[in-house]
């Protein structure tokens, strides 16, 4: 525009809905949750391989999924109520440590100690 410059202050405002209910934007926080799901783990069997190696299986095992959800008073309610017989009969979690990237390693093979 002929060297003009023009300069235009925008406002935003971060609105957060919940996700259960979309039209409900006040009071809404987010809660985190840890979900169990199923997933494949690998263990070792306790088998060798031709070449010596131990024998790998895949099973199904429970795993904690954290999660984030925002809720709006009444979806809130409703998760307390709903998870209400399971925090009564629960007990505090160990803090969980950091996990390191990459592949376990391989734990040697545990031999009874024997009777002598």
């Amino acid at each position: 525009m002929n060297g003009q410059t023009v300069e235009t202050q925008i406002y935003g405002r971060t609105v957060i809905h919940c996700d259960i209910e979309p039209d409900v934007t006040e009071d809404v926080h987010s809660v985190e949750i840890v979900v169990p799901v199923w997933a494949d783990e690998e263990y070792e069997t306790g088998e060798q391989n031709e070449d010596g190696s131990n024998t790998i299986a895949v099973r199904q095992a429970l795993k904690p999924e954290r999660r984030i959800v925002d809720l709006g008073p009444d979806s809130l309610k409703a998760l307390q109520e709903a998870l209400q017989p399971f925090a009564v009969v629960s007990r505090p979690a160990e803090e969980s440590t950091p996990k390191k990237r990459g592949r376990p390693a391989k734990k040697a093979a545990q031999t009874p100690p024997s009777a002598s």
